[in-house]
């Protein structure tokens, strides 16, 4: 099934790489340890992406980046954000974390019983410090 049974959904930072952006380095040496994981991805994390991507990509890249998309939309499976994401992610954001991709990232994670790849500290520290379930995990932990 996958390693160690644990079903991962990847934060935005992780599927720039498949997307043609590359982006911080632990994020990029940890791609070639995702195999054998069971990945998802968010459709909010693709929308969070294309706000990145549109502000660099060249009409050059545009084909990168859409067969980037295919790819991910091929290999990886698609997390729907449902009604306990939504409860979680509004939770956190009325705690203060104004971020609400991530909130709903986190919400869909608790919700599906995945773990979160992230390297957002900001995000890990605000949902420990307040004792929520910690889903996460960090690419040294691949």
């Amino acid at each position: 099934m996958s390693r160690g049974g644990l079903r991962v959904i990847l934060d935005t930072s992780f599927l720039l790489p498949f997307l043609g952006i590359r982006t911080d380095e632990p994020v990029m040496e940890a791609l070639p340890r995702l195999r054998g994981y069971e990945l998802y991805y968010s459709e909010l994390s693709v929308l969070e992406a294309l706000w990145k991507i549109v502000k660099v990509v060249s009409p050059d890249g545009v084909e990168v980046v859409l067969r980037g998309l295919s790819e991910v939309r091929s290999h990886m499976r698609r997390a729907e954000v449902d009604e306990g994401a939504v409860k979680a992610a509004l939770e956190l954001y009325r705690l203060g974390h104004r971020d609400l991709i991530d909130d709903l990232l986190y919400g869909t994670a608790l919700s599906h019983g995945f773990k979160l790849l992230t390297i957002d500290r900001t995000l890990t520290d605000f949902v420990r410090g307040k004792g929520y379930p910690d889903v996460f995990i960090g690419p040294d932990e691949l």
